[in-house]
């Protein structure tokens, strides 16, 4: 696989994935993508793990306490800055995301923590991918039923993922 990297996704596509999830589930683990313009947009990191020629994507949050199924992002000097949560990924088609360029970035700072998150990441991706690769399997094998509750229906979204490319063609 290919290095690591931060992209934007299109937002009618997480909220189709949204949908489907909730009306299987009577709620979704797709986290919020746009809080609106007055905060950041949230981004993923990907592609962070492949299933039956699916990528899967997961998003980046601030949430900085240390769980089995997610990762955590840290600043040059070994503080905790953001994670991964793997339970929260989910599989995107690679025309709807585009690569998030930092150096467009307005502000000096955030353009400084992201670059910063991206090098860890990267310098980490054997790990990520792994912990991916755990919590897929962890979550399909549904021993933990509150993972399983707390996470994506991974299945579920792969059928959505397969409609929606289908409806596309």
């Amino acid at each position: 696989m290919d290095k690591l990297n931060f992209y934007t996704i299109d937002l009618q596509y997480v909220g189709f994935l949204k949908n489907v999830e909730q009306e299987k589930r009577g709620f979704s683990r797709i986290p919020h993508m746009d809080y609106g313009p007055q905060r950041k947009p949230k981004f993923l990191c990907g592609v962070v793990l492949q299933i039956n020629e699916i990528n899967y994507y997961v998003p980046v949050t601030s949430y900085k306490q240390q769980k089995p199924d997610n990762f955590l992002i840290k600043a040059a000097n070994g503080q905790v800055v953001s994670s991964l949560r793997f339970n929260y990924m989910f599989p995107v088609p690679n025309e709807l995301i585009s690569v998030r360029i930092i150096a467009d970035e307005p502000d000096r700072a955030y353009r400084a923590l992201l670059s910063q998150e991206l090098r860890y990441c990267i310098k980490n991706q054997e790990t990520i991918r792994h912990l991916a690769e755990r919590t897929y399997k962890r979550v399909l094998l549904a021993k933990n039923p509150g993972l399983v509750a707390n996470s994506c229906d991974f299945k579920l979204l792969e059928q959505a993922y397969c409609s929606y490319i289908h409806k596309q063609t």
